[in-house]
C-alpha cells in the first residue's frame, strides 16, 4: 500500500484468538480448568477469579486485536493498551519464528531480546512481513 506522500506502508490487525479457533478453544478450557482448581484448593472462588484474570493479561495479544503499520520510518504496534513504536534504525536483527517476529536492538541473540525489541505478530502475511523488514534495516 502506498500512501499520500508516496511511501510504501503495510497495515494489519492480528487477532489470534479468530485465527485459531481450535487453539482458543483449548486455551479458554485450560485457563478455566487451572480457575476453577485453584478456587478449589484454595477454599475460595476468589482466587479462581484472580487466576483467571492474571492468565488473561499474560495472553492479551492473543485474546486482543492488535494492530501493526510499517512504513518507511519503522513500526507501530497499537493495542488496547497503548502504542508502541521501534524506528528501523533501531532494528539491529530479527527473529522470526512461526507466528510472527521480534525486532530485536542486540545484533546478537540475547536472552534480553524479548524485553527490548518489539513482536511483530503475523495475520497470514509472513513472508510480506518479513519481505518488507528485510528491506528497511541495515545489513
Amino acid at each position: 500500500m502506498t500512501d499520500t506522500a508516496g511511501t510504501e506502508t503495510l497495515e494489519w490487525i492480528s487477532f489470534p484468538m479468530k485465527e485459531r479457533p481450535r487453539a482458543t478453544v483449548a486455551l479458554v478450557v485450560i485457563m478455566l480448568t487451572s480457575s476453577f482448581a485453584a478456587s478449589v484448593m484454595m477454599g475460595n472462588v476468589w482466587w479462581g477469579i484472580i487466576g483467571l484474570a492474571l492468565l488473561f493479561l499474560s495472553m492479551w495479544s492473543y485474546f486482543l486485536p492488535v494492530e501493526f503499520i510499517m512504513d518507511s520510518t519503522g513500526v507501530r504496534k497499537k493495542s488496547p493498551f497503548g502504542t508502541e513504536v521501534r524506528k528501523w534504525k533501531e532494528v539491529r536483527s530479527i527473529v522470526p519464528d512461526a507466528n510472527g517476529v521480534l525486532l530485536s536492538p542486540f545484533k546478537e541473540p540475547t536472552r534480553l531480546a524479548k524485553f527490548r525489541g518489539l513482536s511483530v505478530q503475523f495475520s497470514g502475511n509472513r513472508e510480506e512481513v518479513l519481505e518488507f523488514i528485510r528491506a528497511r534495516i541495515e545489513p
